[in-house]
């Protein structure tokens, strides 16, 4: 099947590597004219006009906003397309690979039985600590958040690393009852709220899996800097982000950690690029 992905962004690059090897790829297009001429992994990417001559048997879009793909969609009929679509954002309402792999790797803890507590470094409203405190109910779970989105000081310092990221609103619409209300076992829940790692209890226990998910490379940085001695043998970092284009700080801070501690990253092929970390000896 020979297929174009419409999109070159992060929903694109994810859904390219998601591809069997009985698919290939002619190209990405993208409304971006900038992107035209350009390759990303050998695939060239070229203007929506050129789709109908390269006469592909599917077309994907890559937006996750169903807004903007139903505009790409009606793009598509416009230049002459009338082929199959397929849609990413109908597959990833439906679909968390992040969320996958947490269940599997929560289920090898178990098994194994390691021991340590469970903890989340960016919590926002709590969906991802809803599916932690019940995949570990036997477990304490450490959340740690402003619970307010995202300090002044934390923004202004990534500002001087990565100058295009603009969150100055965001996730702010959460509280600690929030996100409470969202967890099965709401008494096993550890809140610990402030700027990380100021808000970090002053005996902290081992941990068996800890996900981060703060965004910004300073908090990325300190939660792995201070989680993995707190690591047994055996757990798990968590990273989201690792690959994201829209917070790169997170990437930088994993790379700078993994190559000063002789680590190699495990990415994973979720839309925002997620790595993981396993601790192989108390020695790493």
């Amino acid at each position: 099947m020979k297929i174009i992905i419409f999109g070159c962004g992060q929903g694109g690059q994810t859904l390219g590597n998601l591809l069997s090897a009985s698919v290939r790829l002619l190209a990405f297009a993208d409304n971006n004219p900038q992107t035209w001429g350009k390759e990303y992994e050998g695939i060239p990417v070229i203007s929506p006009a050129q789709i109908p001559q390269m006469d592909p048997d599917l077309v994907w879009i890559a937006i996750k906003n169903p807004a903007a793909a139903s505009s790409v969609l009606s793009q598509l009929q416009d230049l002459g397309y009338t082929g199959p679509v397929q849609n990413l954002s109908a597959l990833l309402d439906q679909i968390d690979f992040r969320l996958a792999t947490i269940r599997l790797l929560a289920k090898e803890i178990r098994q194994r039985c390691l021991p340590g507590e469970i903890a989340e470094l960016g919590v926002h409203q709590g969906a991802s600590a809803r599916e932690l405190n019940r995949l570990f109910p036997e477990r304490k779970l450490y959340l740690f958040d402003t619970f307010q989105g995202f300090p002044e000081k934390a923004l202004a310092a990534e500002a001087e690393r990565n100058p295009s990221v603009r969150w100055k609103d965001a996730f702010q619409d959460t509280s600690v009852s929030q996100v409470l209300e969202q967890l099965p076992y709401p008494d096993q829940a550890v809140i610990c709220a402030g700027y990380f790692p100021d808000s970090l209890p002053s005996a902290p226990p081992r941990f068996a899996f800890v996900h981060l998910d703060p965004d910004l490379y300073e908090s990325v940085a300190q939660g792995l800097r201070i989680f993995w001695p707190l690591l047994v043998c055996g757990g798990v970092i968590f990273v989201h982000d690792y690959r994201s284009l829209q917070f790169p700080g997170a990437g930088q801070a994993v790379k700078e950690f993994c190559r000063k501690h002789r680590l190699t990253p495990l990415p994973l092929p979720d839309l925002h690029g997620s790595a993981l970390l396993v601790k192989q000896s108390e020695d790493s």
